[in-house]
């Protein structure tokens, strides 16, 4: 039994052993009373109740910060319920003790010996089913009625003399103060991670405040005729300095680093069809460390955001590059006329983001990925999992490894991206976009996948409003990642997998959450031993917060969880494959 579960027995049995004890003081013989040492008994009966609300005392503090309101009623009025059995209720209790659990499991063991040693000398009947544990089959054969009373059917008789139960109510004492000493100090060590342990929540609505910013300025800057003929695609990329959990190197800047493609549908004549944007955001770190300016001659920005490195000459204003600040370069208001300037001498081009969200540029820049892109056209997931690119006659399946990173570059960017008109809360494999290359594996860039929306649809939520949904739930984007993250693992799509089930595959039913809800947990439970434990916690995780009603992704302590539930999790495995260290 699990140190949870056993503390939950000692909690319910005993109250049922101070009554035993009580029945039998009520039906002793008032001489033999006297003249044995029964008569000292009531006292043993008040040690003992009061040992038992010190544990009881003790145990509420350490479920209350693991559980919910409802959670924690249902444990204390069922102390033999199945809360005190479920695995993830452990896992909690050893996250929240961390070094002090084997302890605290020792103590606990010690607690459960001295009742059962006291139990064993009561005359109580047991549940014959019962095998596994001797206080359970106590409690069982002895449920208390409504009022909270225990009724025996027959006279309890108590076999122990003073000396053993006095030694074990001081021994009872000490594993109580033990156990006291671990939850108050557990306190203080959870609170202390809690202010010290990176904030990933923080860092992760950083970026999705720059990709809105980024959006909205990118709809305000398609002025041209041919707009709805363009698209934007935002590159999704694993990010692992937000999850970093070391402390940076002092001078270090901060940065973040965005890659979008512009491509046009338009006919053959049109002056451009494919264009990349390598995006550095300098943050505010960065501009503490450079030198001001004169306020006359150039205002020193807050905060500024810019595409790509820092442009060369002539758009560097300074010689100093220790002194260097973004350049003021002209606000842009047709997209399309600025790429049309540089798309034949640049593979890449950047803009800035001012603190105002005004989009300006624009200029050259070295791009820093090595592939090339050759068209715009594109390759989706879904085909690369079903009907994969052949390469010597014989499809180029995607390899373990390209899978291993593909699952936590999309964990990531769905935590990342969501509630940004980049990223759909229903999306799938359809959605995930690969560019041709000039030459690699496959002729694609599988390093770096895109999501991509024609912006006459992303415009209609320009202003954070969302399109009304027919199935409003906050966490749907968690139920995609988890269909995609066993499409990933096992390298088949739902909707290939769903055939070879049952022999049917219907994409409009595999778009109602209810049914990609039932297809996920199916496939999770038929393939349970066969996945690692980092797919298979992340994927429960993403299940669990679809199936919480008041979870949202939108709380800080809901999204740090699911980080911690989700993104470490498969970075750990991946690093462990690659065998590099976890950041």
């Amino acid at each position: 039994m699990s140190g949870i579960e056993v503390a939950g027995l000692v909690l319910g049995a005993v109250p049922l052993i101070i009554a035993a004890l009580e029945a039998y003081n009520e039906g002793l013989d008032p001489i033999k009373s006297f003249v044995r040492w029964e008569r000292e008994l009531p006292q043993f009966i008040r040690k003992l109740r009061n040992q038992h609300v010190h544990y009881a005392q003790t145990i509420r503090i350490l479920l209350e910060t693991i559980t919910t309101e409802f959670e924690l009623a249902e444990m204390l009025s069922e102390p033999s319920g199945q809360l005190w059995k479920d695995k993830d209720m452990l896992l909690k209790l050893e996250d929240k003790l961390q070094e002090s659990y084997q302890a605290y499991r020792s103590t606990i063991a010690d607690i459960e010996r001295i009742t059962k040693r006291i139990a064993d000398k009561l005359d109580l009947e047991r549940a014959v089913e019962l095998t596994r544990n001797d206080l359970e089959a106590i409690i069982v054969a002895n449920p208390p009625k409504a009022n909270d009373k225990f009724e025996f059917r027959k006279r309890v008789r108590f076999g122990m003399n003073k000396k053993t139960i006095k030694a074990l109510l001081e021994e009872l004492d000490d594993c109580n103060k033990q156990l006291e000493r671990f939850t108050d100090k557990s306190e203080k060590i959870e609170t202390f991670r809690k202010v010290t342990k990176p904030s990933f929540a923080t860092r992760l609505q950083r970026i999705q405040s720059y990709a809105r910013n980024l959006h909205e300025s990118l709809l305000l800057s398609w002025s041209c005729s041919c707009r709805s003929y363009h698209k934007t695609s935002l590159q999704l990329e694993p990010r692992g300095n937000i999850y970093a959990t070391k402390t940076k190197k002092a001078g270090q800047s901060a940065q973040t680093c965005f890659r979008v493609s512009f491509t046009s549908s338009g006919d053959s004549t049109h002056p451009w069809h494919l264009q990349i944007a390598e995006i550095h955001i300098k943050e505010e770190d960065d501009q503490k460390c450079s030198t001001p300016l004169k306020p006359e001659k150039k205002p020193r920005m807050a905060k500024s955001v810019s595409f790509g490195n820092t442009p060369p000459p002539p758009y560097s204003v300074l010689q100093n590059p220790a002194a260097a600040l973004p350049p003021v370069l002209q606000e842009v208001k047709d997209m399309c006329a600025s790429i049309q300037q540089l798309h034949k001498s640049s593979p890449c081009i950047g803009f800035s983001l001012d603190s105002r969200s005004k989009l300006r540029g624009v200029y050259p820049i070295t791009p820093t990925i090595e592939s090339k892109v050759a068209s715009c056209e594109l390759v989706t997931l879904e085909e690369l999992l079903d009907s994969p690119p052949e390469v010597n006659g014989k499809p180029a399946k995607l390899s373990k490894k390209e899978r291993y990173a593909l699952a936590l570059t999309l964990a990531s960017s769905a935590l990342q991206l969501n509630g940004t008109p980049w990223f759909p809360d229903r999306w799938g494999a359809k959605d995930i976009l690969f560019h041709r290359t000039l030459s690699g594996h496959r002729l694609i860039d599988i390093d770096h996948p895109y999501v991509t929306s024609k912006l006459d649809e992303l415009s209609k939520v320009a202003s954070n409003v969302q399109k009304p949904r027919g199935f409003h739930n906050k966490n749907t984007i968690l139920l995609a990642l988890a269909v995609a993250l066993l499409e990933l693992y096992f390298g088949v799509s739902a909707e290939k997998h769903q055939k070879s089930e049952d022999g049917t595959a219907n994409d409009a039913q595999l778009t109602n959450p209810w049914t990609l809800l039932a297809l996920a947990y199916e496939w999770t439970e038929s393939e349970q031993e066969n996945m690692s434990a980092a797919f298979s916690n992340a994927v429960s995780h993403c299940l669990q917060c679809f199936s919480n009603p008041s979870a949202s992704l939108q709380d800080n302590d809901f999204l740090q969880a699911a980080v911690e539930g989700i993104v470490l999790p498969l970075q750990d495995e991946l690093c462990q494959f690659l065998g590099t260290q976890v950041p």
